[in-house]
Formats: C-alpha cells, structure tokens, sequence
C-alpha cells in the first residue's frame, strides 16, 4: 500500500517493498479522492487565487498517474 506524504503537494511516494512487486488496487472512489486532494494542494500553493480547477483536477490527476505509474488498477 503506499503511503502520500503531504507538504508542498502530492509529489512524493513511499511504498512497501511488497507494493513495488505487486499492483495496488483502490476503488475509483479513492483515486478521485487522491486527485481531489492533490487538486486542492495545487490550489493551496497559489493562496487559492487565480489559476482554473479544472486546470487544478487535470494537473493533479497527472500526479497521480505519474505516481502510482503502471502500478495502479482501478476497481469499480
């Protein structure tokens, strides 16, 4: 299972040596939860001014991608 650290952004990963073997799993719910989450910490480093949030969720939505690679398996 990998863990997201927080701060500047969803932009770091630790994972368990197991999960870099083996596919994580989250439910559509959680991955948009994650984007929702990066989206909003993306907003929150502009001081919530300017900038588009669907520009926000698209860029977030990247992260995530980036960050679970080929890794991830959304289940339904």
């Amino acid at each position: 299972m990998a863990k997201v650290k927080h701060g500047t952004g969803i932009s770091e990963v630790t994972t368990l040596s197991t999960a870099k073997k083996r596919t994580v799993s989250v439910s559509e719910d959680e991955r948009r939860g994650m984007i929702a989450e990066a989206a909003y910490y993306l907003a929150q480093q502009r001081g919530f001014t300017g900038g588009d949030p669907t520009s926000d969720w698209l860029q977030a939505e990247a992260q995530i991608n980036h960050m679970f690679g080929q890794q991830i398996s959304v289940t339904h």
